[in-house]
This record gives C-alpha cells, sequence and structure tokens, in this order.
C-alpha cells in the first residue's frame, strides 16, 4: 500500500525553529526544547509541529540528520530566544504522503516516497518538511502507533 496521499499547494509558512544534527530518537526531546523556548517567550504558536530534513530526499540516517523543529508562528514577536530563529517556509507544490506509526520507522516510508517519486517522474524540488498531526496521549492510553506525520515534498516533472 503506497503512502501517497495527493499533489497539492501549501502555502509559507513563518516558524520560530532550532536546527540541529538530531537522530531519529531526538526529534521528540528536540520540540520539547523549542516548546519551553516558546513559552519563555510568550509566543504565539500554532499546530501542527513541523520538521524540516535538511539536504536531498533520501532515507533518513536514523543515527544523525540535519534537522529543523518548527512551530508555526501566529504574529511576529519582538523578543530575542536565545538559541532559536525565525524561519520563513516558501509556498511550495508538494506530493503528500502520511506516515503511521512510530516515528523510527519513518525510514521505511521514505523509501516508498523515493520509490513513487521514480515511478510516476517527480524529482525533489526541494528539502523535505515533516507535519506532525497526531502524537501519541500516554495519559489517555495512546501509544506510538497512533502517531500520524504528513511528509511533503516538493516536486517538479522529471527531464
Amino acid at each position: 500500500m503506497t503512502p501517497f496521499h495527493e499533489i497539492k499547494t501549501v502555502p509559507a509558512v513563518k516558524a520560530i525553529g532550532m536546527r540541529g544534527d538530531l537522530s531519529l530518537w531526538d526529534v521528540d526531546t528536540a520540540f520539547g526544547r523549542l516548546y519551553d523556548k516558546a513559552m519563555e517567550g510568550r509566543l504565539m504558536f500554532r499546530q501542527p509541529a513541523i520538521g524540516v530534513r535538511h539536504g536531498e530526499v533520501r532515507i533518513p540516517d536514523p543515527f544523525r540528520s540535519e534537522y529543523h523543529v518548527l512551530f508555526p508562528l501566529v504574529e511576529t514577536f519582538e523578543v530575542e530566544i536565545p538559541g532559536a530563529e525565525v524561519v520563513d517556509l516558501p509556498g511550495a507544490e508538494v506530493a503528500s504522503f502520511f506516515h503511521r506509526g512510530p516515528y523510527e520507522w519513518i525510514r521505511c516510508t521514505y523509501e516508498m516516497v523515493i520509490d513513487w517519486l521514480r515511478e510516476n517522474r517527480y524529482e525533489a524540488a526541494g528539502e523535505a518538511r515533516e507535519v506532525f498531526f497526531v502524537a501519541p496521549e500516554p495519559h489517555s492510553g495512546g501509544s506510538q502507533d497512533d502517531m500520524l506525520t504528513e511528509i511533503q515534498v516538493p516536486i517538479r516533472s522529471a527531464a
């Protein structure tokens, strides 16, 4: 079963973010740190959170990837947040894919994303974005199997 959902246009987004070399297991912790910084600065942001996997679209290295964790901002702010930056993500035409299950298994979905791009004669026109729609809710009995992550790959027709 393919994780492909649709081709769509996503709007530009202004977000507060932190960038670093992260393993698949570090992403959740990085979002927690960014959340703390946003709360200290009394920033207004909206869900869902976004991640940007820097570099070419490929199967992620589980132990190290250049990665941005981001919260879309509701409004601009004047406060300086040490260790965080404002990021402007451009709008783009993307192929949208869904990964359901533990984030550590997202590598399997990226493998199918790469196959879909090749089979449908598209190539990546930018870096992959990950939109985190559903996170596990441990207090209500949720588990990582409940996670839902959208992978958005900017596309163009392959020559």
